[in-house]
């Protein structure tokens, strides 16, 4: 397991392996480790080794957001026209 801590961001990254995942007692250091950062405000995001193909999953995650956009990535007509009449290309 490894711990990434950014103090300025208030962040704490942990990456766990397959091991550590299985691993009860790294578990119950990390959920206090979770426990005190909240006691102090820090988020933390905790990453997982997955058991597929990283290629192919990246492949499949990007191919959905393309075809399933969220409004706030959605850029409407009007907004490409503002940009073509200020000159930003």
């Amino acid at each position: 397991m490894e711990i990434v801590m950014d103090n300025e961001l208030k962040l704490a990254q942990v990456w766990c392996s397959h091991a550590d995942q299985r691993d009860e007692a790294k578990q119950q250091k990390l959920k206090e480790f979770i426990a005190d950062c909240r006691k102090e405000k820090i988020f933390v995001c905790v990453y997982e080794s997955g058991d597929g193909s990283l290629l192919e999953n990246t492949k499949e995650l990007l191919a959905n957001n393309l075809n399933n956009p969220t409004p706030r990535t959605r850029i409407s007509k009007s907004h490409y026209a503002r940009e073509s009449e200020s000159g930003i290309e």
